[in-house]
């Protein structure tokens, strides 16, 4: 149970680390960072509140490794984050399952999907594990969590986002 985000996720791979500062976003659809950022957002974005919870990572990041959680979803809603993290404990998706997974749904560039797991594989393992996305979310939730409550919502969650696809050096957007 590969949890959160991530962001999002925007955890991406290579065989080979790659800067992500030097790889700009593009995607095979043609569509913009702001857009890619919106269908990621309304993703994870499972109650259509303004909250995004770690849940609601973990539900996403389980669905792009290929697990149907189905009546887990109940379970998981009443788990604390502690036990989410230790449920998730042994679950981890490599980087070239990731990558094509996430072009598959997303249609960006390969090359930037691996730059960004490279950026957030911690332990440069070539996996992507629960302790990792976790450290994740909660660099989501010092940068974006602009009003400091703990919670991120959607607009600080597209806020950090737009530092991973907007990060590249000489972008003009």
């Amino acid at each position: 149970m590969l949890l959160y985000i991530c962001v999002v996720l925007v955890v991406i791979g290579a065989n080979t680390a790659q800067d992500l500062g030097a790889i700009c976003h593009s995607n095979t659809m043609q569509h913009t960072e702001d857009e890619v950022i919106t269908k990621i957002v309304q993703a994870m974005n499972t109650d259509f509140d303004s909250v995004i919870t770690r849940k609601e990572v973990l539900i996403f990041f389980a669905e792009l490794m290929g697990i149907q959680l189905g009546s887990l979803i109940d379970i998981v809603a009443n788990l604390s984050n502690e036990q989410l993290l230790m449920a998730a404990a042994g679950l981890s998706i490599e980087k070239e399952s990731f990558a094509q997974a996430w072009h598959a749904r997303f249609h960006d560039n390969l090359d930037f999907v691996y730059a960004t797991f490279d950026r957030f594989d911690v332990n440069k393992d070539g996996l992507m594990n629960a302790l990792e996305i976790e450290a994740i979310v909660n660099k989501a939730l010092i940068h974006g969590d602009q009003n400091h409550d703990g919670k991120l919502e959607t607009n600080e969650l597209v806020s950090y986002l737009e530092t991973i696809y907007k990060h590249c050096r000489g972008h003009g957007n």
